[in-house]
């Protein structure tokens, strides 16, 4: 699978454009500002009908316009299939897959699965737990066929549950849904912890690829004690979660922890490293997706060279260009970022001020 063409209407500086991709790496250079990270988000707009960027839609339309439209061509071989999303000023959304309207961005997200690698990426290990169980939850969506409807079952019984909390309502009706809660955390949980087993793996030896950092751990935490029973804990903190109108374990509360020799790696490594962990973090997520879907992958790389030394920069692009799939990368010099990329040939674009233009391919 592959994004063959992209056309882009009103997105931040850009007010229209048209690329048409390689299905290997496609290199974007341009200075600060020029337009370079406005489209790498409308390829993930594409993907998942919002951007990585901003939960706020607004921002993302053109100064003067009162929507944006991003449309793409997916090649899956022997099958193509057109999509695309159309946003207004006030949160209004259109998607569209071969021309049939769609209502669920997960329709996008099977279709063109993307991971973002920039600046931000570092969040992954400082940003709160939330943000961790998002990239937990990607990966298990592209993996786990039965996991959104387990998922979408156990958020719907925290808030039913969490409503009767604030509700003061019987023990019998909450009991009711605190088992049905327990239900779908407990399998949520076992399909976590199997995701997570088989990551570390990946992680690890990637780890030992791109990083020089030894007895590094990847580490699942489930949002609740392991030697505690769900139904049993909830029962003991029923007076106390009454109290405060709102589940205080579970699920919800999950995280993912990289410890470096025992220790928080955000308290124990320097930014540097935690950027080139952060990436391998990323870089492993994609390497976990099945063999059916292997090819059914879309990295944006914003800015390599500015985030990364030399070392880690040659180790990371060496990875992603043996893995096959699809690259989209940006970066200000021109000649650097093919000197970064280097290999089979790149199709090259330039973006200076909102316009797109190919300048063929490098060697």
């Amino acid at each position: 699978m592959s994004l063959a063409r992209l056309d882009i209407a009103g997105v931040r500086n850009i007010r229209q454009a048209t690329l048409e991709l390689s299905a290997k790496t496609n290199l974007i250079y341009g200075g600060n500002g020029s337009g370079k990270t406005s489209l790498l988000e409308s390829v993930y707009i594409l993907g998942a009908a919002r951007s990585y960027r901003n939960h706020i839609f607004d921002p993302l339309i053109s100064r003067g316009q009162e929507e944006c439209l991003v449309r793409g061509l997916v090649d899956s071989h022997p099958s193509r299939h057109t999509i695309g999303v159309q946003r207004k000023r006030g949160g209004e959304r259109e998607i569209r897959v071969d021309g049939n309207d769609v209502k669920r961005a997960t329709e996008l997200a099977s279709l063109l699965p993307t991971l973002v690698i920039g600046p931000d990426t570092v969040n992954l290990l400082l940003g709160p737990p939330g943000v961790r169980r998002r990239f937990l939850n990607w990966g298990l969506f592209h993996v786990e066929p039965s996991f959104t409807e387990i998922w979408e079952n156990a958020n719907r019984c925290l808030r039913q549950r969490n409503e009767l909390l604030r509700q003061q309502a019987p023990g019998n009706e909450l009991n009711l849904w605190t088992r049905e809660l327990v239900r779908y955390s407990e399998l949520l949980d076992k399909m976590r912890a199997g995701y997570s087993r088989e990551y570390q793996e990946v992680f690890l030896t990637n780890c030992a690829q791109m990083t020089e950092l030894s007895d590094i751990s990847c580490k699942y935490y489930r949002g609740w004690n392991h030697d505690q029973q769900l139904l049993e804990l909830y029962a003991k903190e029923e007076e106390s979660d009454r109290k405060r109108g709102f589940t205080q374990r579970g699920f919800q509360r999950a995280d993912v922890r990289i410890e470096v020799v025992g220790e928080d790696a955000i308290g124990s490594c320097s930014r540097g490293e935690l950027k080139v962990i952060s990436w391998t973090m990323v870089i492993s997520q994609g390497a976990m997706l099945s063999d059916t879907q292997a090819g059914n992958l879309i990295y944006l790389i914003d800015d390599l060279g500015s985030e990364l030394d030399l070392q880690h920069q040659t180790a990371i692009c060496n990875y992603l260009r043996s893995t096959g799939k699809q690259i989209l990368a940006t970066g200000i010099e021109r000649d650097r970022l093919i000197e970064s990329w280097g290999g089979e040939s790149n199709k090259l674009f330039h973006v200076e001020q909102g316009s797109v233009e190919q300048r063929g391919e490098s060697e």
